[in-house]
C-alpha cells in the first residue's frame, strides 16, 4: 500500500470516529515530494506566480539614484482537475485564491552601475489568502551594449510565505462534515502556509529607448525553488499538522516594453512564461500545467 493510500485511509478512519474518541489527535507527517508530482507542481505553480523577476532591464545608474515602483501580475484560474493535487493527485485543494499578485519595489543606485532592489508584498487578505513577510532582494547591472542595445544581468531572491485556507476552504468547512462537499469532515477553514522561497539569475537584452519613449526587452531567468507547505487543519477534533517540501529548477521567458509617460514616470508591461511538468494519476487530464502571466507596473524615478 502506498504512502498516499495510507494517508487517505487514515483520514477516512478519523472521519468515522466521534470527536470524543479522538481528543486532540495531531497528524504530524512530513513528506518530501518530487518537483513534478501533483503536490510539487502545485507548490511550484504558486511560487511561479510570485517570482521576483525584473520589472525593467538593468540600466546605467549613478550612486544614490532612487526609484519606487508597483507591479501587479495575473494568476490564471485552475480547473477542478488541476486542483486535485492532494495525496498524490486524489484530493481536491482550493488553489484559486487571488487572481493577481502584487508587490512594491524600491531601487537604489550603487557604484559602477550596480543597482540594488528591495521588494515587498503587503499583507492584504484576498479570498482567504494573505502574504506574510514576503520580501525580495535583487542586484542588477548592464554588461554589454552600444548605441542600439544593452545586455544586462540580475541576481534575485525571495523569502516569505502566504497563508491560505487550501486544505479546508471556508466553503468546504461550511458544509456538513462527512458529506460529499466535505468528505474529510473539515470543521473550520484551515490556516495552511506555503513558503515561496526562491533565488536565481536573469539575463535580459533590451533596445535603447526610442524617441517615442518605448523600450522593448526580453529576458531568460533560471530559478531555484524551495517551496514548503505546512498544513494546519482541524478535522473532527484532530489537528492535521502535516508538512510537504520539494525542490526544483525552472526557466522563465519574458518579453516586455517600457513606456516613458513623462520624464520620471514609466509604465511597464510584460508577459512571462514558466514551463512546468507534472505527472498526474491515471484519469486526471489536468490542464494547462505551465504558468503564464501578464504583468503591469508603474515606476517613478526620484
Amino acid at each position: 500500500m502506498t504512502q498516499e493510500t495510507h494517508q487517505i485511509c487514515g483520514l477516512m478512519i478519523l472521519a468515522l470516529l466521534p470527536a470524543s474518541a479522538m481528543g486532540q489527535i495531531v497528524i504530524g507527517t512530513h513528506e518530501t515530494v518530487e518537483f513534478n508530482s501533483p503536490e510539487g507542481w502545485a507548490m511550484a505553480y504558486m511560487t511561479a506566480a510570485t517570482l521576483n523577476l525584473g520589472q525593467m532591464p538593468p540600466r546605467e545608474t549613478d550612486f544614490g539614484d532612487l526609484s519606487i515602483a508597483a507591479e501587479l501580475g495575473s494568476i490564471p484560474r485552475l480547473n477542478d482537475d488541476q486542483q486535485r493535487v492532494g495525496f498524490g493527485g486524489f484530493k481536491d485543494e482550493d488553489l484559486n485564491k487571488s487572481p493577481v499578485f502584487g508587490r512594491a519595489r524600491m531601487s537604489f543606485g550603487l557604484a559602477w552601475d550596480f543597482t540594488a532592489e528591495l521588494a515587498w508584498t503587503p499583507p492584504l487578505e484576498l479570498n482567504g489568502a494573505k502574504p506574510d513577510g514576503l520580501w525580495g532582494l535583487a542586484v542588477s547591472r548592464p554588461l554589454l551594449g552600444d548605441d542600439n542595445w544593452s545586455l544586462g544581468v540580475r541576481i534575485f531572491a525571495q523569502q516569505g510565505q502566504v497563508q491560505a485556507d487550501v486544505t479546508c476552504s471556508a466553503d468546504v468547512a461550511a458544509q456538513t462534515p462527512g458529506s460529499a462537499g466535505n468528505p474529510l469532515s473539515c470543521l473550520e477553514p484551515s490556516e495552511d502556509r506555503l513558503e515561496m522561497d526562491h533565488y536565481g539569475a536573469e539575463v535580459s537584452i533590451s533596445m535603447l529607448e526610442s524617441p517615442l519613449g518605448l523600450q522593448p526587452w526580453a529576458s531568460l531567468a533560471i530559478t531555484r525553488m524551495d517551496p514548503f507547505t505546512e498544513v494546519n487543519a482541524l478535522v473532527l477534533g484532530a489537528i492535521d499538522k502535516s508538512t510537504i517540501d520539494s525542490k526544483g529548477t525552472t526557466k522563465t521567458f519574458s518579453i516586455g516594453v517600457n513606456y516613458r509617460i513623462i520624464d520620471n514616470w514609466r509604465i511597464n508591461l510584460a508577459t512571462s512564461y514558466t514551463p512546468l511538468d507534472v505527472e498526474r494519476p491515471p484519469g486526471n487530464p489536468g490542464g494547462q500545467d505551465n504558468f503564464w502571466s501578464v504583468r503591469l507596473g508603474l515606476s517613478w524615478e526620484l
